[in-house]
């Protein structure tokens, strides 16, 4: 177990969709009853509203962003775990938290954790390129494949910012003594339990991608095949997780780069996807019909907006494979409870 009086945890991404659903579930559960979580937060508003949802059982400490390098390391050196559900795809932010933790371990000889939150599109193929890795034809499994190798393979020859920040994690934490967990999921659903954003990032892209369209749309044929987990059964998986750190140092964890899990419960394919959008906006009376247009790539970067029009982004985040089997979070005792029925209810 973690040797302090009382683990100080600290947790990013508190406002968004994975984050706020962890901190929610989490400050639920009796067993954690006794853990306070510290939030770093952009916004004064934000910090009253958290305040205002959770009590004092959260402490958000203001900042600038995630540029604001210099409080999220003197932040996570006063910490014992960092769980970063913040963005993916930022290499300095998330490795300055790594270094905090580090001095942190420096000062108290205890040991400290990073748990990071990443996504397979860094496994995924480029099926409409051509470019990348051969990862499309594959099955990863956690307990058996060499993930870290696989994914400094493709680093090598594709950078992708999502991968890099990832890796770098992984590198600095064995570089400065810091214990890294990294839960890599795919398409994250359902509806969030967080005080703020409680939607699907990638499925809101398809919504918005259809209604600026008129119509719904996907990449290419739509044939790339992903994993999905339900949110609050990716919560659960974080409480077990943090249940293992803390109860007995996590010693049921793997170790050292082997430290990637990941936390499929269903796949799909973007056609299915896409035509879940498609017959929910028609329904809605958002789009003239129900039918799915293929878009290529160029067309798609500028209609999917993934915070940057990147093609690269698009691609392996909206119509790649990559599949998975979540071998080690289901011998720790993760039991997701949100099958195919939920999926097909409402991926949203």
């Amino acid at each position: 177990m973690i040797a302090s009086p009382t683990p100080r945890m600290l947790l990013t991404g508190a406002t968004g969709f994975i984050g706020g659903t962890i901190l929610t579930h989490l400050l639920s559960l009796p067993l954690f009853v006794h853990l306070a979580f510290t939030c770093l937060v952009r916004g004064a508003d934000r910090v009253a509203k958290l305040i205002a949802h959770y009590g004092d059982r959260v402490q958000p400490v203001l900042y600038e962003g995630v540029d604001d390098l210099e409080t999220a390391v003197s932040i996570a050196a006063q910490h014992d775990a960092v769980i970063n559900s913040g963005l993916g795809y930022h290499v300095a932010s998330a490795q300055a938290l790594v270094r905090g933790l580090g001095q942190r371990k420096a000062a108290t000889g205890r040991d400290v954790w990073m748990i990071h939150t990443s996504g397979t599109s860094n496994l995924g193929d480029r099926p409409i390129s051509g470019g990348g890795g051969s990862g499309g034809a594959r099955e990863f499994d956690d307990a058996t494949d060499d993930i870290y190798g696989y994914e400094k393979q493709l680093e090598a020859t594709t950078p992708y910012v999502q991968r890099t920040t990832e890796l770098g994690i992984v590198d600095a934490g064995l570089e400065l003594g810091v214990k890294t967990l990294v839960i890599m999921s795919g398409l994250i659903y359902g509806r969030g339990m967080g005080a703020f954003n409680q939607s699907s990032i990638q499925i809101l892209v398809y919504v918005r991608a259809a209604l600026a369209a008129g119509r719904a749309v996907m990449l290419g044929q739509g044939s790339g095949e992903w994993d999905h987990v339900h949110v609050e059964d990716l919560a659960e998986l974080y409480r077990t997780v943090l249940d293992d750190i803390l109860q007995s140092g996590g010693r049921r964890l793997p170790t050292g780069k082997q430290r990637i899990v990941f936390s499929g419960n269903g796949r799909h394919t973007w056609r299915e996807v896409a035509q879940g959008v498609a017959d929910a906006c028609h329904a809605a009376g958002r789009i003239k019909d129900n039918t799915v247009k293929s878009v290529e790539l160029e067309e798609g970067a500028k209609l999917f907006d993934m915070g940057v029009e990147d093609e690269n982004v698009v691609e392996l985040g909206l119509c790649s494979n990559s599949r998975t089997v979540s071998t080690v979070a289901r011998g720790l005792g993760w039991k997701p409870t949100r099958g195919r029925e939920a999926w097909v209810k409402g991926p949203r």
